[in-house]
Parts: C-alpha cells; structure tokens; sequence
C-alpha cells in the first residue's frame, strides 16, 4: 500500500505542474503595417528582416535574453511567426534539427512543432495564439 501511495503522490505533482514549453504563432500580411508591426516587434533585429518579407523565407533566430526560438515564414504575402518558449538553447537547437530532418516532406504548423517541442522536452506543450 506504501508503494502505491507514493505512485499517486509523485503522480499528483506531475500532474499539477503547468507546461513550462510553448507555441505560439502570429500571422500578418506583408501588406498590413499594423498587424506586420505586431508579428516583428519581439524579433530580434526585426528592421532588417522587414524588408526581407516581401519574397519566400525561412529564417530562425534565438533570443538569449527571452529564452525564445523565433521561427518566421514568408511567401511574399503572408508571414508567420512562431514563438518557441520554454526551452533552453540546447533544446531549441534540437528541435530544429528534428525540424530539417522533416523539411520539405511535412508542413510547418504550430501543431507539428508543438509535437517536435514535446518529444524534445518529454513535457507536455502549451499552443497560444
């Protein structure tokens, strides 16, 4: 009986802990100043990527003060934006590299890199946005 009570004990604080990992994805049009404003203001050097978004784009960027992997996507048009938080560098990294191994062969979605999230971390992922 023991045992078991220590089984739902360490069970119940597992189950109490809130996602530390999340995604979050904030789309915008290249055309709209307002919402393409909201998308590039965290981003590190954001001014420089600006003028990049109105041809095709992949590009990532890890911001060491916010512990954040930005990911953003341009097709001329329309941009995405998504916002890994809740990993350190190491595992950040790791998620890309699961990410390049699918590249071209599945798309990029905020399910698809909450799932890459948590077989990184071994933690549930919260998706925001």
């Amino acid at each position: 009986m023991e045992w078991m009570a220590r089984l739902w004990k360490s069970r119940a604080v597992l189950d109490a802990a809130p996602s530390a990992a999340m995604v979050r994805r904030i789309d915008a049009r290249v055309d709209d100043p307002a919402s393409l404003d909201r998308l590039l203001e965290p981003l590190p050097e954001s001014g420089e990527l600006r003028s990049r978004l109105r041809e095709a784009l992949f590009v990532r960027a890890w911001d060491e003060s916010a512990k954040r992997d930005y990911w953003v996507r341009s097709d001329g048009v329309q941009v995405a934006c998504f916002m890994l938080s809740g990993l350190s560098l190491k595992q950040a990294a790791a998620v890309r590299v699961r990410w390049d191994a699918l590249r071209g062969r599945s798309a990029l979605t905020e399910d698809r890199l909450a799932d890459l999230v948590a077989r990184e971390t071994g933690g549930p992922v919260t998706l925001a946005g």
